[in-house]
């Protein structure tokens, strides 16, 4: 008991030490943003430049493929950048054109308000409240009068100040991203030094963030860029002025995971109810958007990303909320790349595992420990469609242990330990024949998942197995598992419950076979034994194990004639030594006929 308090508290002192730490980490991201966000974007922008320099250094020194990519990057960076402010100053100088544009739609919904139907009723009851919440008297604050200085360096000053800020982290970013890049090697080596002393792990850890956030960083940048121009020349050919700005920022914003979307679409779609006459043209540039961002999202994407984040899309959401939160928007254009550090780390790093489960988009648990808990909760048919799915992937019989079988050895293990109820206990043997009644009847429409099982040698072909629960009704399920792998091979095979051990078949050989979920004891395979009586000598136990190629020695007492009697392993290995025991069973019944 002592032990057990001990262990709990020092769980307890380590969750709240993690809790700490995490807090602690959270509130220097907030309030140390100001050095932070300019550090992280020269990192990001170091790894997009790094497969440029890459390749530019097979051709030239490294100082000099340095400088030429960092200043390709910046000419292209200032081209779209003087084509975005030229695009806004257009829009700013033609506000005033789009006047009456805006005034006829707005006589079209005030149209629709008339004769007192129900947007009209419900725009009196808004303006309604709104009076009613109004303060009372509706005084206006007098006008201020605000004295500005004659000084031109007070008026330069005015101007330049707000523009200070962004050009000095700018500064940063290319003076820091450029240092990164000439000095790539040592930093990696350093980073390996700091995070850990095994070079091995470390080192494949930062090799695997640098792919994963170079291909990303890199694919999105293509991509989006191409979702620009397609949305710009098809906004050019509707005829909306500006469409190069507004493709840009549709490209822009799907830097954004998922909300940048629907604002590239929506931003464009309100400046063509401004711009364009009619209702036709705005809706018909939000069509364009929408199956222009589904047609790259769901096709182009897949193809070019492919396995390439192995971050789930609720991951990503999360790490834009967490990250906008922070960082505001800069935060939300580094959430996927920042997300996916933490997933390299998840994956490399023993200590930090619960990452990788939170946010990779790998199965949480196994297919036969999916199965297992869905059969506790009666989900019979989603346990049939993860079975399906595992066979499908691993081929009949190892997807047949992979799912079921190792999904009975853990039921029998809990059920042993005393985690399993009476209804949680049956529920898993009656889901199970439930799933293979499913997977029957899938062959029997077609599947060709068994036309690679070896056909049967023709003396097993003429012998019968009785599959028998040898101990409990987790055993049944594995009697019945087992029976249905024998016929899947091509046997004939039949599956009993531990209370019917006599089952008549019509062949000439009958062969039982008593089945174990787990290793019983020899006073349950001699109980066992006595109470088949007729055929004893043709019996034999089968064993469910995963462990027997350890090799695993067999539990004390199981030895001598016991154990000669054993089949143990997984089930496709059961089934073919049952199978050769059916051929060596029936040459010896034909022996002793013909001596007969």
């Amino acid at each position: 008991m002592r032990a057990v308090t001990t262990v709990g508290d020092a769980r307890l002192i380590r969750a709240a030490a993690f809790t700490f730490l995490a807090a602690v980490a959270i509130l220097a991201l907030f309030f140390g943003r100001a050095v932070l966000i300019p550090v992280a974007v020269a990192v990001l922008f170091a790894f997009i430049l790094n497969p440029v320099v890459t390749w530019l250094r097979r051709l030239l020194p490294l100082p000099i493929a340095v400088a030429a990519a960092m200043l390709t990057a910046l000419a292209s960076i200032g081209v779209l950048a003087v084509l975005a402010m030229t695009q806004l100053a257009e829009v700013a100088g033609s506000v005033t054109a789009y006047q009456a544009n805006l005034h006829q739609k707005i006589q079209d919904v005030r149209h629709l308000s008339e004769d007192a139907g129900p947007i009209g009723r419900f725009v009196a009851m808004t303006a309604t409240l709104a009076k009613d919440l109004s303060p009372e008297g509706g005084a206006t604050a007098p006008a201020l009068r605000v004295q500005t200085s004659d000084s031109s360096l007070a008026a330069i000053a005015t101007v330049l100040a707000p523009l200070l800020q962004p050009l000095l982290s700018i500064g940063i970013v290319v003076i820091l991203a450029l240092f990164m890049l000439l000095d790539r090697d040592h930093l990696a080596d350093k980073l390996v030094r700091m995070f850990g002393a095994d070079v091995h792990a470390t080192s494949e850890a930062v090799g695997d963030a640098a792919v994963r956030i170079g291909r990303v960083l890199s694919l999105q940048l293509l991509t989006n860029l191409g979702f620009a121009l397609l949305v710009g020349a098809s906004l050019f050919g509707l005829g909306m002025p500006n469409a190069l700005l507004w493709g840009l920022m549709a490209g822009a914003l799907r830097f954004v995971p998922y909300v940048g979307a629907i604002l590239g679409a929506l931003l464009p779609t309100l400046i063509a109810l401004a711009v364009m006459p009619g209702w036709l043209q705005p809706f018909l540039v939000l069509a364009v958007i929408v199956v222009l961002d589904i047609v790259i999202g769901q096709l182009v994407e897949p193809l070019l990303f492919g396995e390439s984040t192995g971050v789930t899309p609720l991951a990503l959401i999360l790490s834009a909320i967490f990250w906008g939160m922070l960082w505001g928007p800069i935060g939300l254009l580094l959430s996927t790349p920042l997300t996916i550090c933490l997933l390299v780390l998840g994956t490399h790093v023993s200590q930090l595992q619960f990452l990788r489960v939170l946010l990779g988009d790998e199965p949480a648990l196994q297919p036969y420990q999916q199965i297992y808990r869905r059969l506790i909760r009666n989900a019979v048919t989603d346990a049939a469609t993860v079975t399906l799915k595992e066979i499908e992937a691993s081929g009949r019989e190892r997807g047949l242990d992979d799912a079921l079988g190792r999904m009975v050895v853990l039921a029998e293990s809990d059920r042993a330990l005393g985690r399993l109820t009476t209804e949680q206990t049956a529920a898993i043997v009656e889901g199970t024949s439930e799933v293979l009644e499913f997977l029957a009847a899938n062959a029997d429409n077609g599947s060709d998942a068994s036309a690679d099982q070896p056909e049967p040698n023709g003396s097993a072909s003429q012998t019968t197995f009785r599959c028998i629960g040898g101990r409990g009704e987790i055993d049944d399920a594995a009697a019945e598992l087992i029976a249905f792998a024998l016929r899947q091979r091509g046997l004939a095979a039949q599956d009993a419950r531990r209370a019917d051990a006599t089952a008549q078949t019509g062949h000439t050989v009958a062969l039982p076979l008593l089945c174990y979920a787990s290793y019983p004891s020899e006073a349950v395979l001699r109980y066992n034994l006595r109470k088949l009586r007729d055929g004893s000598g043709r019996a034999r136990h089968a064993i469910i194990d995963y462990e027997v190629a350890a090799p695993r020695a067999l539990p004390p007492g199981l030895g001598g004639a016991i154990s000669s009697q054993m089949l143990v392993g997984d089930i496709a290995a059961i089934c073919r030594i049952a199978t050769q025991h059916a051929v060596d069973t029936t040459s010896t019944m034909a022996t002793l006929s013909d001596r007969t």
